[in-house]
């Protein structure tokens, strides 16, 4: 079981979320709720991947805002694809974000950041919402690509197995009084 950072990556889901895995047909549906953080932005981004419900604080005459409100958080919905990692003896895999590029404020805040972005990923369950059934942490937002129509990245996890240890060769050209 991989552990990073001393939290263990294997994902505990609830009996809500798996009854409504395993039902042969349910009426339940999963969202995944995104957390786009970075230095340099103002506010964290947090989108859904469901319109749970009308958020009339943001709707106006011309346009209705949907998204949804889970532990006090307001995300906005916006068409989303994700492709979850695989849980291997490896570690973690990578993610694949995509969303459709419907405004054109999103370009504008991509192109203000220039290192990668942090993402957390969490599914809840639409009859509770305040229940996170599954989360992927402090994942890396990297290789963001976008055209007119879709805008995609992938997310991937920093891990110290990926680094080389030691840090340090035992050579004679950096530890010459080993080899004297």
């Amino acid at each position: 079981q991989p552990i990073i950072g001393g939290a263990s990556l294997m994902t505990t889901t609830s009996l809500n979320f798996r009854q409504a895995a395993f039902a042969q047909e349910t009426g339940r549906v999963p969202i995944a709720l995104i957390t786009l953080s970075h230095p340099d932005l103002a506010d964290d981004i947090r989108i859904s991947t469901d319109p749970t419900q009308e958020l009339t604080e943001f709707t106006t005459d011309t346009e209705k805002v949907y998204g949804t409100i889970s532990n006090g958080k307001t995300y906005f919905f916006l068409p989303v694809r994700i492709k979850l990692p695989d849980e291997t003896d490896e570690g973690p895999g990578e993610m694949q974000l995509e969303i459709d590029n419907i405004h054109r404020a999103y370009m504008e805040t991509i192109r203000s950041v220039f290192t990668p972005v942090t993402c957390q990923l969490d599914l809840v369950m639409d009859n509770a919402l305040d229940t996170v059934d599954a989360s992927w942490p402090e994942f890396k937002l990297t290789n963001i690509t976008y055209n007119a129509t879709t805008i995609t990245g992938t997310l991937r996890l920093e891990t110290l197995e990926s680094e080389p240890y030691p840090a340090g060769s035992m050579t004679p050209s950096y530890f010459s009084g080993l080899f004297g």
